[in-house]
């Protein structure tokens, strides 16, 4: 939920790719109002204010636009959060920021000189940003078309007025036999006329002239914005033309991987981070995790490659509390916690997020062991019993479902072991989700699939 009207943008952008703050403006407004932009920081992450209308405008915008990606680049990803900033300043000579009202203002001006005026204004005053930009160009090209119409236009007016002025006399001499027919007051009446229609005369042309330099300059704008997109799409025609030829060379696939994963779909109201955590750390040991319930979304860090492999390759389409989980790699190569924004107090955890931070206590496998864990089964081992866990009623109160068998194995250390089979793989999940890791008799009390089901 946005504290204020201000939102804080985080781009993901290992590429270092050059945002103008007219993209942003373009991806943003198309969901509400957007009057500031700041770009404060430029590193891997680029930190951006964004501010809007209203609190209700940023609540849209973190709602509709949190975890997509920028100008349809898979490599700019963005997430958004509440910042508890009221307003974004800053001064006008700074280029970090840019202020829209101000420039809808200063279009605004030029808009309000005469009815006719105004009619071609609002012509000039469509954002191009608000078209999609498949017609981007073609607006473009008819908005020109529209300035140089209006610009012939008040260049012949500009003339006609010039031939007025030239043929009205600065001194206004009365004719002689005005002087015959009328009186001296109705003589300087006449004159003041005439100095009142060459005023009215001098302010047309110069409100035509000032109009004319502004159609000239948003001409100008224009084409200088087409030179910039033909630019840009060939930029990315020549990126994507090599990026191609690299795929082709060295046979690359699609999905870049990760030590960081994502997996969707989980029932929130039941489902927990510790229970989480239970399931993925079979398959290694955890650094960092992001559970996001209102999203159903879990990011999950492994300390190496292969154990995020491992998971991709078990858990993916796996159900788990009636729910199928969709697992892939992330972009992002590491999870940031964005703690000093919060630490300064510019944007706010949102209640919806659970973390967690591994460490060598939580972590389940000595770094050096080599492993391969077993797929989700309906049979789930357990280790590290003690001698009052060697009998099935003492594990009684730990199993909400019906188990089809179960076998104990003791050990000459005392560090028992026992396995246990569930009617269902969902169900066997379910109890290692809820029960690793508990203390019983002394003894923590260690799950994992068995690498042989019963």
């Amino acid at each position: 939920m946005a504290l204020t009207k201000v939102v804080l943008l985080c781009i993901q952008n290992k590429k270092q790719l050059t945002i103008t703050h007219d993209q942003i403006y373009k991806h943003f407004c198309q969901y509400g109002q957007i009057e500031k932009i700041l770009i404060f920081e430029k590193t891997q992450i680029w930190k951006v204010f964004l501010e809007t209308k209203n609190k209700e405008t940023a609540q849209n915008i973190i709602k509709q636009c949190n975890n997509n990606i920028l100008n349809s680049d898979s490599s700019l990803r963005m997430q958004l959060y509440p910042s508890n900033l009221e307003n974004v300043t800053f001064s006008d000579s700074n280029t970090a920021g840019k202020d829209y009202l101000k420039v809808k203002e200063k279009r605004d001006s030029y808009n309000s000189t005469d009815d006719e005026q105004t009619s071609v204004g609002s012509l000039g005053d469509q954002n191009p940003y608000s078209n999609s930009p498949k017609n981007y160009q073609q607006n473009v090209q008819q908005s020109i078309y529209q300035y140089q119409s209006h610009l012939q236009q008040r260049l012949y007016e500009q003339q006609v007025l010039q031939m007025r002025l030239q043929t009205q006399s600065l001194d206004l001499q009365v004719p002689d036999y005005l002087n015959t027919l009328a009186s001296a007051q109705w003589v300087d009446q006449f004159v003041q006329l005439g100095k009142l229609l060459q005023t009215q005369y001098l302010l047309q042309y110069q409100l035509i002239e000032n109009y004319i330099n502004y159609i000239k300059q948003e001409s100008v704008n224009v084409l200088i914005e087409i030179q910039n997109q033909q630019r840009q799409q060939q930029l990315q025609e020549q990126l994507q033309n090599q990026i191609n030829t690299i795929n082709n060379v060295y046979h690359i696939d699609q999905q870049e991987k990760s030590r960081v994963i994502v997996a969707k779909s989980f029932d929130d109201s039941v489902t927990t981070i510790d229970m989480l955590y239970n399931i993925f750390s079979i398959y290694g040991n955890i650094d960092k995790m992001v559970y996001q319930k209102d999203k159903s979304t879990l990011l999950v860090e492994y300390h190496l490659q292969k154990c995020a492999d491992q998971c991709m390759e078990k858990l993916n389409n796996v159900v788990f509390q009636g729910q199928t989980l969709q697992i892939t790699y992330s972009i992002l190569q590491e999870i940031t916690f964005l703690d000093e924004l919060e630490e300064l107090g510019l944007v706010e955890k949102t209640i919806y997020e659970e973390r967690f931070i591994g460490s060598e206590a939580t972590n389940r496998y000595k770094p050096k062991n080599s492993f391969i864990a077993a797929s989700p089964n309906d049979t789930i081992f357990l280790m590290n019993l003690s001698d009052e866990l060697l009998n099935i009623d003492s594990l009684q109160p730990l199993l909400e479902t019906e188990i089809a068998d179960y076998k104990f194995y003791e050990d000459p250390k005392q560090k028992h072991s026992c396995a246990i089979k569930f009617k269902t793989v969902e169900d066997a999940m379910l109890f290692l989700a809820k029960n690793h890791g508990k203390v019983m008799a002394d003894r923590k009390i260690l799950m994992t699939f068995s690498k042989k089901p019963m």
